[in-house]
């Protein structure tokens, strides 16, 4: 047998596996932590301002680092991703789009730069790890996405705020509004007058500034991030992009 003969038998059981997103769609890439309920155990409830700015720090490295980011919606210990390979009919996608590169790397880049940033405040912690996903949706699809993920991260922040200030026997069989209600009358807590990162998440953006005179731009926090039902055009333009057919 020659040499180039068994490489290429080696090379075809991987081949066999290597799959790959459909090309000219929109591809979502949701990044989470592993076993996060344990590695924050000890942190301040019901949410701590330096593991939120750890996952910020997170989610602007990634979006720096991914071919063909758009926005980063951060809510919880979840990092979602939008990007697009679409822009022009000379645009390459990320990894080809290779699935395992896309999942395998995005992972590993979330989980050096968390390590990084949080070790600081946190050295005794344990090393965090995060898991990765990919797929497509149709165009229409995105922004439902989206308002999928802040419609959880409002219902996780009414149940998260209601367990920091009540034992668990007091607040079984009450949905989201008898929540809010029991917290303003009982404990004078007005859920609606949280930040909106702590209510419904944010987005990272890329944010226009000026350097003396010189317009600039970088991946931000946007502290101001909209309800996505009432404004889909904060994430429909990042989808329905000027592109060549």
């Amino acid at each position: 047998m020659k040499k180039d003969d068994f490489g290429n038998r080696m090379k075809e059981y991987e081949n066999a596996f290597r799959h790959r997103l459909p090309r000219r769609l929109p591809v979502i890439l949701r990044i989470d932590g592993c076993h996060f309920h344990t590695f924050t155990r000890g942190m301040k409830k019901p949410f701590d301002e330096t593991l939120t700015n750890a996952l910020w720090e997170t989610c602007k490295y990634l979006a720096q680092n991914i071919m063909g980011c758009k926005i980063v919606y951060h809510q919880s210990d979840e990092i979602s991703i939008l990007i697009t390979n679409y822009d022009k009919l000379t645009t390459q996608s990320w990894f080809e789009n290779n699935i395992q590169k896309m999942v395998s790397v995005s992972a590993s880049m979330a989980t050096a730069k968390f390590n990084e940033v949080i070790k600081s405040d946190y050295p005794d912690k344990p090393l965090a790890t995060f898991d990765s996903r990919a797929w497509v949706l149709p165009y229409d699809e995105v922004t439902n996405y989206f308002l999928w993920r802040q419609q959880d991260a409002t219902k996780n922040s009414i149940s998260m705020v209601s367990q920091a200030n009540f034992p668990h026997q007091q607040l079984q069989g009450l949905d989201g509004k008898q929540l809010q209600d029991k917290l303003l009358l009982e404990k004078g807590i007005n859920w609606n007058d949280l930040p909106v990162w702590q209510r419904r998440g944010v987005c990272i953006t890329k944010q226009n500034y000026l350097k003396g005179e010189t317009q600039r731009s970088k991946w931000d926090v946007d502290h101001e991030t909209p309800i996505f039902s009432q404004n889909r055009d904060y994430i429909n333009q990042y989808v329905y992009l000027d592109k060549d057919e």
